[in-house]
């Protein structure tokens, strides 16, 4: 049991740490975001970067700020969306949480395009203001 919990923390905290070359620049974060009937948005899965497949469809790991490709895909119970997946190009600052959603029409299918949310990542810059004594 004891081995399990720092299997699970050791995996836990690899995944948040930050690549050295992003320390000084800052980095960029993109999820999924959430669903929302009122807005007519659903949560996607996130394929790839870049052209490059995460290890998570969810979340990726810290990214350099700057333009990315990001490969969508949506797919619901209710009906048949199309197209099933969807590029969207970012041009992303330092310290930015972007998170993409589905816009759809109808909830029962038809078409649908990505949307993006930016926020500040506070953990970045707060990183940011160390570094720089600001």
């Amino acid at each position: 049991m004891r081995n399990l919990f720092r299997l699970t923390l050791g995996l836990a905290l690899a995944g948040s740490v930050i690549p050295p070359a992003f320390a000084q620049q800052g980095y960029v974060i993109i999820e999924r975001g959430m669903s929302s009937e009122t807005r007519k948005e659903s949560a996607v899965g996130i394929s790839r970067i870049d052209g490059k497949s995460l290890r998570d469809p969810r979340r990726s790991d810290p990214l350099p700020p700057g333009r990315h490709v990001v490969t969508v895909h949506f797919e619901s119970a209710r009906g048949v969306f199309e197209p099933p997946t969807q590029d969207v190009e970012v041009d992303l600052p330092p310290c930015t949480l972007a998170k993409v959603v589905a816009e759809y029409e109808a909830r029962t299918g038809g078409r649908w395009k990505p949307k993006v949310y930016t926020e500040p990542l506070g953990e970045c810059v707060a990183k940011m203001r160390k570094a720089t004594g600001k």
